[in-house]
């Protein structure tokens, strides 16, 4: 049948109108979250693939299911992976009473408890972001960046030389140290020795398989099981957590009987008053100190690690950025490759997931309340149609180009977008800077390290196994 004659017969008899809109835009097809495919693996081997080898798992499914698929690692927690911009940055715009970061945070609760801003939603995340913001901007941040320097040269100057070394434990410890002057700037608790070294074991656990469960919401009895197991770390870790959180609350009390203002962390929520006139209680403050002590230092410490993983390979690279330090007439292309690092190895491969709490539509797909939709940094920022060559270390994509919040997010994004971004950055390149003026680099292993998972980052598998040497000549980094 011919439809188009009928139509102009219609539109005739219509006087001259047809009968058909055909200026009006096609129906959109809204599919439910539940009918996006599902990776078909068990589910210990899917806990175990992300754990142990994260970046082939995550290319495999994107390759068999695309950009959305959904995940098994979690009992009754249905999990969405997303990694095309456009739901990114959907997602990122999402209402604040429609999708929730702080149900998502369970498997770090062992380490930061419940009463930080990590676990915080809508108006109250807003007010306490608000509040902690000056500690790491303006002049908290000179502050923070003149130690960082200064931190830098002793930290670099203290590594071993002419052997092979195992990068993270060091980068770990100096981050560290730049977090305790987040925490406390000038007024430092007179038992910042014992806490620094207090919490460098504590931290350790983080190497362990057993950090990965939520043994804190496990029943007492389990948990008095898990620490008769000596091996999985678990008896250790509570054991140092403890001491940890008693050192914490000595020095919240020791500064607040002094009465010293400041801009650090602390010195700002001593002197928060909320709209109601409370203060933020001890166990606030405990909370907001013990996340700092995880996520401000284990992320830039990983991110070092990869940074010395890709340069290493590059020894090009390593020759025009030591030309710019050398010239020191700016940092562009080191901001490049900063860049760059953070693009190829976020050391959060998949950012904190997103509950819905409200149903929502993001990319013609129908979210449901309890669904949590978990954005791979990785795969965005490995996607081959925002970085041509997305495999290939090209500090060069980022001159003169600002990242788009919505095609790399090392720190996240929307507004729970890491607080500490611009610190770790300041890190990160006077990290490079120490090292690239002191030292001539050497791969231990020729063959590059995979990312591994230390709990709440990735790491390259043996820690970035390095050699530095003395540097006597002007010369690029060696590639093993």
């Amino acid at each position: 049948m011919d439809h188009s004659s009928n139509a102009h017969e219609a539109a005739a008899a219509s006087g001259g109108k047809c009968p058909i809109d055909h200026s009006a835009p096609a129906a959109r097809t809204v599919v439910p979250s539940s009918s996006l495919p599902m990776v078909e693996m068990a589910r210990l081997r899917q806990v175990l693939s992300i754990w142990a080898r994260p970046e082939p798992f995550l290319k495999s499914c994107r390759a068999k299911y695309g950009s959305r698929f959904r995940v098994q690692i979690i009992p009754g927690i249905r999990i969405h992976v997303i990694s095309a911009p456009e739901d990114v940055k959907s997602m990122f715009l999402a209402p604040r009473d429609v999708l929730h970061t702080g149900s998502s945070n369970g498997p770090i609760e062992k380490w930061t408890g419940q009463n930080g801003l990590a676990w915080l939603d809508e108006d109250a995340h807003t007010t306490r972001r608000r509040s902690v913001m000056p500690s790491f901007r303006g002049d908290a941040l000179k502050r923070i960046e003149q130690a960082v320097g200064r931190l830098a040269k002793e930290t670099v100057a203290s590594w071993p030389r002419n052997q092979v070394v195992s990068v993270h434990p060091f980068a770990h410890r100096y981050t560290t140290k730049v977090i305790m002057e987040v925490l406390f700037g000038e007024h430092r608790p007179s038992n910042e020795d014992q806490m620094f070294e207090e919490v460098m074991k504590m931290l350790d656990f983080n190497s362990r398989p057993a950090s990965m469960t939520m043994f804190h919401r496990m029943p007492a009895w389990r948990v008095k099981l898990l620490r008769l197991l000596r091996p999985n770390g678990v008896n250790e870790f509570l054991t140092r957590r403890e001491r940890v959180y008693r050192m914490v609350d000595a020095a919240i009390e020791e500064r607040a009987r002094s009465g010293a203002a400041g801009d650090d962390l602390l010195g700002v929520m001593l002197g928060i008053t909320n709209a109601d006139g409370s203060k933020p209680s001890r166990i606030e403050m405990r909370d907001e100190i013990m996340t700092q002590f995880l996520a401000g230092t284990e992320t830039t410490a990983a991110a070092i690690c990869w940074a010395l993983e890709f340069l290493t390979q590059h020894p090009e690279v390593v020759r025009r950025l030591r030309a710019e330090i050398e010239k020191g007439a700016g940092d562009e292309y080191l901001t490049a490759v900063v860049h760059e690092v953070l693009r190829l190895g976020p050391p959060i491969q998949q950012i904190v997931p997103r509950e819905v709490v409200k149903q929502v539509e993001i990319g013609g797909v129908r979210y449901e309340p309890g669904d949590r939709l978990w954005a791979s940094a990785y795969l965005l920022n490995r996607d081959e149609h925002n970085y041509p060559q997305p495999d290939e270390f090209r500090p060069e994509r980022f001159l003169g180009v600002k990242p788009a919040s919505h095609t790399w997010i090392p720190f996240g994004g929307g507004h729970t977008r890491c607080l500490g971004d611009r610190v770790a950055f300041v890190e990160i390149k006077a990290t490079l800077t120490e090292i690239l003026s002191t030292c001539d680099v050497e791969r231990a292993d020729a063959k590059p390290e995979y990312a591994h998972s230390r709990t709440v980052v990735n790491i390259p598998r043996n820690g970035a196994r390095m050699v530095f040497r003395p540097r006597k000549v002007k010369a690029g980094l060696a590639a093993g």
